[in-house]
This record gives structure tokens, sequence and C-alpha cells, in this order.
């Protein structure tokens, strides 16, 4: 019963074939405009990405280092051992390699500013993306920890003005690298090896990895804008197709078959679904044949489309309700219309609004359309799944709103009929 839904609600729109070919074509003639006409969304022909950190340092470092060659003096090691450690603690320096290697890389600087501050108070937290705080007595326990004392080594605090940013993702990524060079550190010291090479490998090797990271270009931008604002027009023409069938009395013939109206209102989110899927992997295929915009992987791409095809399912699910509801097919008009463009306004798929800053680069990053742009993004620059989970989190979330709206909406009694 639910495929005979399902087929119905396909073939008629297949059957209308304009709706079709303007919902097909009328978003890679945007993508073709704004990416010619514009160029790039900079000067650099990319989206700059450039995150600020302040680092409040409330360690002693010295008296900590201190402290650990007086607990090497004091143990009961031969004089050469002791030379060594000594040595060892010397030329290790956790918070001023953090400083220098990270803060000072000329590379890192085109991504990643650092202020070191004293006083936390000092600290104005809406200039800076991030806070990081090093606690009081972390150099001593760190020493303490490497020389195989029990302690453990306290953790560092990093609080953020965004928590799914990707000025806060590159922050995170560094420093997680960096903290994993603590464990780095005691092998090297247990393997007796060189730990100033090895520091530098890695680093080396963290460097590279952010500078993989690939450029937006225009057409990349408006390429994911575009396609995100279009599922909405899917969700949408959906919903207007189904308000027909209660226009002509379909529904109600529906009813009389006793067909259950949520086996309905399921043949009209998987139609979306479908639709949104077909629309979403036409133009992507599109861009990437013409513009050469790849995806570098096509799981995480599928992951993230498959999560946008049940947003725009639950969309068009919620539009129906509504306006069998009211029964009024103003709904649909006024969602088309109002709604989906300022749900694109809001989330970037005209220009990039983390640009501006403060309450609208909050707003964006947590609508549906700027979770979903940023998500297709982030894939496109090779971020990993995990780092995903914030936009595909608020994706679900805003989903599932609007899937329990409808359920109530069905449910209420005289609501749908």
């Amino acid at each position: 019963m639910l495929l005979q839904m399902i087929k119905k609600e396909l073939l008629m729109i297949w059957r209308r074939p304009r709706e079709l070919i303007v919902l097909l074509l009328m978003p890679f003639v945007l993508i073709t405009i704004l990416g010619s006409a514009l160029g790039a969304l900079d000067n650099n022909g990319e989206v700059e990405v450039h995150a600020k950190l302040a680092v409040v340092v409330e360690d002693e470092a010295n008296k900590g280092q201190q402290k650990a060659i007086d607990i090497v003096n004091q143990s009961n090691r031969s004089e050469q051992e002791k030379r060594e450690k000594i040595a060892l603690i010397q030329s290790l320096q956790p918070i001023e390699i953090f400083i220098k290697e990270v803060g000072g890389n000329p590379e890192l600087k085109n991504i990643l500013s650092i202020t070191e501050f004293s006083d936390r108070t000092k600290v104005k937290e809406k200039d800076f993306d991030g806070v990081l705080v090093i606690p009081e007595g972390f150099t001593a326990e760190f020493y303490a920890n490497l020389l195989k004392e029990e302690t453990d080594i306290p953790a560092w605090t990093l609080m953020t003005k965004e928590k799914q940013s990707l000025q806060v993702t590159i922050i995170q990524d560094i420093i997680d690298s960096y903290q994993k060079e603590w464990v780095y550190i005691k092998t090297a010291e247990e393997l007796q090896l060189e730990y100033a090479a090895l520091i530098k490998i890695k680093t080396d090797e963290q460097i590279k990895n952010f500078e993989k990271k690939k450029d937006i270009s225009a057409f990349a931008y408006y390429g994911v804008g575009m396609c995100v604002m279009f599922v909405f027009y899917i969700s949408t023409t959906v919903a207007g197709f189904a308000y027909q069938q209660k226009e002509e009395l379909m529904y109600e013939r529906i009813l009389l078959a006793n067909v259950p109206k949520f086996i309905f209102f399921l043949g009209i989110f998987f139609a979306a679904f479908i639709l949104s899927f077909l629309q979403l992997t036409i133009l992507f295929s599109l861009t990437a044949t013409i513009y050469g915009i790849v995806f570098p992987s096509m799981l995480n791409h599928l992951v993230v489309t498959l999560t946008i095809n049940v947003m725009a399912a639950t969309f068009a699910t919620f539009a129906t309700a509504i306006s069998f509801a009211t029964n009024s097919p103003n709904v649909e008009r006024i969602l088309s219309s109002l709604i989906v463009p300022i749900i694109a306004f809001i989330g970037g798929s005209f220009f990039d609004v983390s640009a501006i800053g403060g309450f609208m680069e909050t707003l964006g990053e947590y609508s549906p359309g700027g979770a979903a742009i940023t998500a297709y993004l982030k894939v496109y620059q090779g971020y990993s799944l995990p780092d995903l989970w914030g936009q595909i989190k608020a994706i679900l979330l805003f989903s599932v709103t609007l899937f329990l709206i409808s359920a109530i909406i069905l449910r209420k009694k005289g609501g749908i009929r």
C-alpha cells in the first residue's frame, strides 16, 4: 500500500515536466551565473578562514621546571642518569613549544593567530574564537608524569564562542594534535629517542594536514548553496501537489478505500526523499563534470546528502500537514515564496553570513540551511565524518521537530480528515 502511495506521488510530479525542469535547471543556472560573476568570495579566490585564539597561561613554567630538576637531583639515580634527565627536562618546555611552534609558524599564521595572556580577566572573549586556559601547576605535573611519577597531566581548558564553526574546528584540531604530542614525549623518553627531531616531524605533518584542506572557490560555494536552497523547493512542490489531491477529492477517495491517512503522508515523505536525492545527485554530478567540484570522500558526501534528504522529506510532510489542517493552498505559497528564501538567506546560500560575525554567524551556523552548507563544505575540504557530527545533529534535530509537529497535527481529532 505504501509503495502505491509513493508511486502515485512520483507519477503526479513526473506528469508535470515543467516543474521538474525548473527544479533541476534553475539551481544550475544560478550556480553558473553567481560563480562566473563573482569569481570568488574574496580577492584570493577562496573563502578566508582565520581563527583567533587567546592563550591564558596561569602556570609558572620556570618554577615547574626547576621543581622537576630538584626532584631529579634529590633522587637515587646515578650522576649520568641525573644529567640525562635534567637535559631532557631543559629541552622540553610544553607551553613555550606550543606558543612558538604553533603560534609562530608562518604557514599556520594564515589560518590561526595566537595572543598570549597571563591574566584571564584581561581577555575580551568576544574578540576571539576560542580561549585556551593552561592551568596552574601544569608544567610541574607534566614533568612528574614524564619522570614516571604517579600523577596525571592536567587538561587544558578550551572555551569557544561558537561550537561548530570552521574556526573552532581548526582550533580544536590543532590543540588535540598537540596534546597527543605528550604521549609522543613519554614514548620518546622511554625508547631513548631524540624528541626534538620527533616533535619537528610531527609538527611538519600537522602543518601539511592543514595545507591539504581545499580552498573553496565561488563555484564550489554556490554549488553547495544553491543545491541546499532548492532542496526546500522540492519539499514545497511535493506539498503543493499533495494539496491538489485534496482539492480534487482524491484524498477523500483514498480514505474511503480504507487507506490510513498516515500511509498517505508517508507516501509524501518518501516521494520528497527520493526526489531530493535525485535532484542533489544530478546537480552535484553536473557541477563535478563541468566545474570540477569533486568531493574527496563519497561516503561522507552520501551521509550528508541522505541527512538533507530526510530534512527535505520532513519539511514536505510538515507543509502538507499544515495546508491540510488549515484547508488552504496559501501555506505552500507562503513557504516557497517567503520562508524558503529566509532559510536560504540565513543559512548563507547567497553569501557567507559568517563574515558578518556576531548574532548572524551564530544564527546561520545553527539554521537548517547553514548546517547543511557547512557540512557539505567540510566534506569538500576533506574533514572526517566525526567533524561533521555537529552539523548533522542540527539537521536531524530540525527534521525530528518538524516530524513531531506533523504527527501531532495528524493525530489531532478533526484536524485532518
